[in-house]
């Protein structure tokens, strides 16, 4: 990888006292830490547009092709730190400055086209924290040694969503139950009648159209999907065109994950939610060898950041991740459980089961 120098990195000097300006999630603008100076966001999304999936897989080119190395000169301290051309956002070694380069996107064949901005900031995240770690008697009593707040960081991470029309021709059997009389004997020979269920068997077939929209898939590999979904949903509609000033003050991701892998997932979400209409469309009391072939058509998808509070720590060599959606504030958290904690609980139900059965002896 060819080393290169670059002095172009984003900076966002206050137009007061010419510091750094990093955005506030409250007021939804820059801001200097210094004077107050507040600088305002144009925040209109008329460059968000969905994009061909199938012109897209079409494109030649390599998106993984070799990355280069830089060298930033910081506007602060005068050091040089090298970092790789792909990073959206780092920290000066030396002086702890935090710059962004907008540079970033461009090593990536798709670039992000929108954006929704941090609405919880620092403090509310470590309220969020505090208050989750507070919760659930069966953790560790020095887990907060482990899951610290200093750990919990703002960071924007990449996501893809994809829209489809489908088509979907199936068959199946809908299954009617029906009852009869049936007799037969006790132990002592007495005649007795009950009610048995049956079921009668309907070949059905038929057609499902559908369309999806903005199916949202996490384009990063730091996360699981399922980790991804447990903070949704996000709401899409307050997307903005995609400006890296937003990024000041808050580290960011690009995709690892291609558009055409995200689809594949995407696919897969579909194909579920497909079956399951399919299903209900021949399901009579209950349903049986449900086949489905579907055909999708006007694929499009889009490229965006969306912000998330991440904690993720290690305890006993195992990792655990607390998470935080920037934009609603839902959480979602992993906690170990103290064995000592269930040993204990377990030895106090069994001393109050055997208090009770002497207790009941004696009366």
């Amino acid at each position: 990888m060819e080393k290169v120098q670059n002095d172009s990195l984003l900076l966002f000097p206050c137009p007061g006292c010419n510091a750094q300006l990093y955005f506030n999630p409250e007021h939804q603008k820059l801001e200097c830490k210094y004077c107050g100076t507040q600088v305002a966001i144009d925040q209109s999304n008329n460059q968000i547009r969905e994009k061909s999936l199938r012109q897209q897989l079409s494109v030649t080119g390599d998106p993984d092709a070799a990355i280069e190395q830089m060298v930033y000169k910081c506007g602060r301290c005068g050091s040089e730190s090298v970092f790789i051309s792909e990073t959206p956002t780092f920290t000066c070694s030396f002086c702890n400055f935090e710059a962004v380069n907008p540079v970033a996107y461009k090593t990536r064949l798709i670039q992000p086209s929108g954006i929704i901005p941090f609405g919880i900031d620092k403090q509310q995240s470590i309220t969020i924290f505090k208050n989750w770690l507070g919760r659930g008697w069966w953790a560790p009593g020095d887990l907060k040694e482990f899951a610290r707040q200093d750990a919990l960081h703002g960071i924007y991470l990449p996501f893809w969503t994809y829209d489809a029309q489908t088509f979907s021709e199936w068959t199946g059997e809908g299954g009617r139950h029906y009852y009869v009389t049936v007799e037969d004997r006790d132990a002592n020979g007495n005649r007795t009648t009950r009610q048995e269920q049956r079921t009668e068997w309907i070949y059905r077939s038929g057609t499902y159209n559908t369309s999806f929209d903005d199916i949202l898939i996490g384009g990063a590999n730091e996360l699981s999907q399922k980790e991804y979904e447990s903070i949704f949903p996000f709401k899409l509609e307050e997307l903005v065109n995609f400006d890296a000033r937003y990024l000041s003050g808050f580290q960011a991701d690009v995709y690892d994950i291609s558009v055409s892998d995200g689809y594949a997932k995407a696919e897969k979400y579909m194909e579920q939610e497909i079956y399951d209409a399919c299903v209900n469309e021949c399901r009579i009391d209950t349903y049986r060898n449900v086949q489905v072939s579907t055909s999708y058509d006007n694929q499009t998808y889009k490229h965006i950041l969306l912000p998330l509070w991440v904690c993720s720590y290690l305890y006993k060599n195992k990792q655990y991740h607390f998470l935080v959606n920037g934009q609603t504030g839902k959480i979602y958290g992993s906690k170990p459980v103290s064995a000592a904690k269930v040993v204990l609980t377990v030895i106090a139900v069994l001393l109050v089961i055997v208090a009770i059965y002497f207790f009941s002896q004696q009366q």
